[in-house]
């Protein structure tokens, strides 16, 4: 299935901060993660910043976490986005 849309760079990176997250479902996880994909390909800075909202915040905003802000793989993911604002 295709679907063609527009958006700018700043939206791209706010819908990935709620479609990246786990309490997401996993299709529309799916399917972002293919849009990151498509952008990354032609612009990999924009890219580097679509990111869940826990990356980006620091910590997880939701009400019931998923988990993922206490393991190694998040702790690393936070460090490699960190490193790329001061960068």
């Amino acid at each position: 299935m295709l679907h063609e849309c527009e958006a700018n760079a700043q939206a791209l990176i706010f819908i990935s901060r709620r479609r990246l997250c786990n309490q997401a479902s996993a299709d529309t996880r799916e399917a972002w993660k293919e849009v990151k994909e498509k952008v990354k390909s032609v612009d990999p800075v924009l890219a580097s910043v679509m990111v869940p909202e826990c990356i980006y915040r620091g910590f997880c905003p939701e009400f019931y976490s998923c988990g993922y802000v206490n393991t190694e793989e998040y702790a690393k993911a936070l460090a490699e986005y960190r490193q790329k604002e001061a960068g």
